[in-house]
């Protein structure tokens, strides 16, 4: 994880100027903000989305040719904006909560101090804003219209667009050095992995997916291969197709693919490349375990408990 690890200290340096940020809100929000942000702190927390989100800035960095301190400054308006929407997903796939007043009141602060460090680096006029402007409408519409439109399977890049704001590091870099002409390619390298991300995050979360009735696309992928006058689907066909019909085998083939095509971009970042290749390596571990389980008990061990959080339990 070399890709982590050797900007370890300074992603600490910059967790450490937010919270001392976060702790001068009022209260109660300073106390739970500062609490949201530990949370999603990956150099206290082994983490996935937080990761890109936090590190985009030092992965960039080479390509780019930003300063130390504009790097140290976009990472820090990055961990603002990631703490900002994950209130807005926490707000959205919950039942409504007294706890809501808190969050929001939290996340527009948040929110604040986002425009506040950008303000520094971008003037009005800068062609910054119109980026951001469509990162957040590409989010808005994926968070309404990703389950009515079915991403994953009529158009899988597009749900990475419930990410897609982390992207404003990485164009904002490049537009700080005049190198415009590179956006486009890493826009698209980022969607990649943005993608196989929340590959990885629906594996993990795909009980609860179906339980909140989110939209998921390792469900929704098993629900396309299934007959269209079939009983309704309930979790126990999920656990058939995942366990022991071997899906896992197709779901993680579009990482593998999105790995190929990630490399023949040559976006010129390592950081990121090696941070994809981690989660499909996951995804490759959890099929491999799903397999490996299914054929220990395919060949008679009675006493042997098949159940999922053996493959689980690597996420």
């Amino acid at each position: 994880m070399e890709w982590f690890t050797v900007y370890k200290e300074r992603l600490g340096q910059v967790y450490a100027q937010a919270e001392e940020r976060i702790s001068q809100f009022p209260e109660p929000l300073n106390t739970l903000g500062i609490a949201y942000a530990d949370k999603y702190n990956p150099v206290k927390h082994d983490s996935g989305k937080d990761y890109i989100c936090s590190l985009l800035p030092y992965w960039v960095k080479e390509t780019s040719g930003i300063s130390d301190s504009q790097c140290e400054r976009l990472a820090l308006a990055n961990v603002y904006g990631m703490l900002y929407f994950f209130i807005q997903d926490d707000v959205m796939d919950s039942l409504p909560s007294a706890e809501w007043k808190e969050q929001l009141a939290l996340g527009n602060l948040l929110l604040l101090e986002m425009f506040s460090v950008f303000r520094e680096l971008f003037p009005s006029h800068s062609r910054f804003w119109d980026y951001y402007h469509r990162y957040v409408n590409v989010w808005a519409e994926s968070v309404t219209n990703e389950n009515r439109d079915n991403y994953f399977i009529s158009d899988p890049i597009r749900t990475a667009g419930k990410a897609g704001p982390v992207k404003i590091a990485s164009t904002g870099a490049l537009l700080l050095t005049g190198r415009n002409e590179r956006i486009d390619k890493l826009e698209r390298a980022i969607e990649i992995v943005l993608m196989t991300l929340q590959m990885a995050d629906d594996y993990a979360d795909w009980k609860e997916d179906m339980a909140g009735s989110s939209y998921n696309g390792l469900l929704a992928m098993i629900q396309a291969d299934r007959d269209a006058h079939a009983e309704p689907f309930t979790e126990k066909d999920a656990e058939n197709a995942i366990y022991i019909r071997g899906c896992m085998q197709q779901y993680v083939q579009h990482a593998t693919n999105n790995h190929a095509k990630l490399l023949d971009l040559e976006a010129g970042v390592s950081g990121l490349v090696d941070f994809h290749l981690y989660i499909l390596d996951q995804l490759n571990q959890i099929a491999e375990t799903i397999e490996s389980n299914k054929q220990r008990l395919l060949k008679g061990g009675l006493n042997y408990l098949f159940t999922a959080p053996a493959a689980e339990q690597i996420l």
